[in-house]
């Protein structure tokens, strides 16, 4: 079975914005709060999959590419 490593990709969402954008920028396009945003990249919370959709293409990435997925 394969599951998403909250923690991981957490940390691949918040490398992808460093590299691409900013954590204001990302929440200013997808009209959040920047604690929102700032849940995804400490492994908090994942984005739905609408923001995932969005996420990945303000960061100019695929979603598997902002995906950890391991399995358990």
């Amino acid at each position: 079975m394969k599951m998403i490593n909250i923690e991981k990709t957490g940390k691949r969402i918040r490398e992808c914005i460093n590299t691409h954008s900013s954590v204001k920028e990302v929440a200013k396009h997808l009209g959040l709060t920047l604690w929102a945003v700032y849940k995804w990249t400490y492994g908090m919370s994942l984005p739905t999959i609408d923001n995932f959709v969005n996420l990945s293409d303000i960061l100019g990435v695929t979603i598997d590419e902002l995906l950890v997925v391991e399995e358990v």
